[in-house]
């Protein structure tokens, strides 16, 4: 067996924030391992992330990278998937599989004492799964219910309206789960052939947050993860569709309110503008009953209680939506002003808006550090997202520095009022909307 310090390539302090330290190191597969040592409590959290998310499902069969992820826990080689999770359970311990946009992961907390077991039984799942037929046909019609569940919520109906709308057939245009008409249309062929396109060591990284010692560690995941065999990874490049003119659609409902959804392309995770986009985001209506839209939609006019806005950002684009839910004979109403509150911050901010939203960033921040969990969740979007391996150093000086100017500057990058979608679930015609322009989409 070799040295252990000639198996892991490079070890790089990637920052100290409250005693909080992060490790970046590697395999000789390419695998890396993002770790933090902390002693609070005898636990660890672990996440294995493979850059195998939502974005890369094939056109036609959006939601395979789900099932593909979820079917991981479904029985290896070795053991059934009753098996798997019994010697979960045994130990008290927890784990699930979840789907991003960017990355699928499977998620992982024990007793420090099993870290072990949880390693082996992660390396098991993405180099011995069993991909059995019957326990596919199992999860794909549980997933397709849900879908059609979750269909039911004008909520989530409307947002997958507008991603639809906003993106047309490009890979962003469906939630990770997929759509209803889609998910029936995989096959275990179409899982196995993802699976062996995505899954490599060179395509991933695991996080490990927690009670544990550092040596002991490192010598586990190279017993455990060092036959994982690398390969080449497909590479995706694509360009996003112009977004032009004002186009709209509407998902007629039996029911008293009106879901409306307004919004255009946002930044993505390397947008260099992103904290200045976040910032004035958090003036307009990411700051709950403070925020601009709750005052004038809310608070002045009482045309409704529920009001937000926010950027969803990924490695390959990203959205904005402000939302409201209205009544029926107020949808025209609460467009308008939504068009005009953000046509007003494109051009004015007041330097108290600007302080109370630095003060917000730089006060929640030490919150990603409460619990091994949240601190794992950081290390992840941290590598995910290309932060910089000082991003916790430079987080607050990044947010202290940002001027009136920047986010005027953002808001005309990205609130192009001749240029967005519209999404409205509820009972109304498109007569009842007067935006001059707007084409409605069948």
């Amino acid at each position: 067996m070799k040295k252990i310090g000639l198996i892991f390539n490079f070890l790089i302090l990637l920052s100290t924030l409250n005693g909080f330290t992060i490790y970046r190191d590697s395999l000789d597969n390419g695998l890396i391992i993002l770790s933090s040592e902390a002693h609070k409590i005898p636990m660890v959290e672990v996440r294995l992330i493979v850059k195998a998310g939502s974005f890369y499902d094939p056109s036609g069969k959006e939601g395979l990278a789900n099932l593909t992820v979820r079917m991981l826990l479904r029985g290896t080689e070795t053991r059934s998937g009753d098996e798997f999770l019994e010697e979960i359970e045994y130990r008290g311990a927890n784990i699930n599989a979840n789907v991003y946009e960017d990355y699928a992961e499977i998620a992982a907390r024990s007793l420090s004492k099993d870290l072990e077991t949880i390693l082996g039984l992660l390396a098991e799942c993405v180099q011995k799964p069993s991909f059995k037929v019957e326990e596919f046909s199992r999860l794909q019609r549980q997933v397709h219910s849900q879908i059609v569940s979750q269909l039911d919520d004008p909520f989530y109906a409307g947002e997958v309206a507008f991603r639809k709308l906003l993106f047309s057939d490009y890979p962003l245009n469906h939630e990770p789960s997929g759509f209803d008409s889609t998910v029936n249309q995989i096959d275990i062929t179409d899982v196995k052939n993802f699976f062996t396109s995505y899954y490599a060591p060179n395509n991933a990284f695991i996080v490990i947050v927690g009670d544990f010692n550092s040596d002991s560690m490192k010598m586990m995941v190279e017993k455990y993860f060092s036959p994982w065999v690398k390969r080449e990874v497909p590479e995706v490049s694509l360009r996003i569709p112009e977004l032009n003119g004002k186009k709209g659609k509407l998902i007629k409902r039996d029911i008293s309110q009106s879901y409306i959804f307004f919004g255009f392309y946002g930044p993505d995770n390397r947008a260099v503008d992103w904290i200045p986009a976040r910032m004035m985001n958090y003036v307009l209506g990411g700051s709950g009953l403070t925020s601009r839209l709750a005052t004038e939609i809310r608070e002045k006019r009482g045309l409704a209680y529920s009001v937000f806005s926010y950027f969803n950002r990924f490695c390959h684009g990203g959205y904005f939506i402000a939302g409201v839910q209205t009544k029926n004979e107020s949808a025209n109403e609460a467009v308008e002003l939504i068009i005009k509150e953000i046509s007003r911050i494109r051009k004015d901010i007041t330097e108290e808006e600007l302080n109370r939203a630095k003060r917000f960033y730089t006060g929640n921040f030490p919150l990603n550090f409460d619990t091994y969990r949240e601190m794992a969740n950081f290390v992840t979007r941290v590598e995910i997202e290309g932060l910089g391996l000082d991003y916790a150093e430079r987080y607050e000086r990044l947010i202290n520095k940002v001027k009136i100017e920047d986010i005027k500057a953002a808001a005309e990058k990205y609130m192009k009022l001749d240029n967005f979608c519209l999404v409205i679930v509820g009972n109304i015609d498109e007569s009842s909307i007067s935006i001059e322009g707007l084409d409605w989409v069948k």
